[in-house]
């Protein structure tokens, strides 16, 4: 329960901010599309910032993030 809890914690600090939802979800689609791996190790990497922005409003612990 824990951990649904902290997933969906980290959902909603992402759909609170709709420009933020709306890159992480320009970011997914992308990532699947592309063959390039300097653009998905970049895109990966943009993701982990979006997330981890989350994590840290959600007030889940970093090392204990249910992502």
């Amino acid at each position: 329960m824990r951990r649904f809890a902290g997933q969906w914690a980290v959902y909603v600090a992402v759909e609170r901010a709709p420009d933020r939802a709306a890159r992480l979800c320009a970011l997914e689609a992308r990532a699947a599309e592309t063959d390039d791996l300097d653009e998905a190790r970049a895109i990966a990497a943009e993701i982990g910032v979006i997330l981890d922005t989350a994590v840290a409003e959600a007030g889940v612990e970093p090392g204990q993030s249910p992502l």
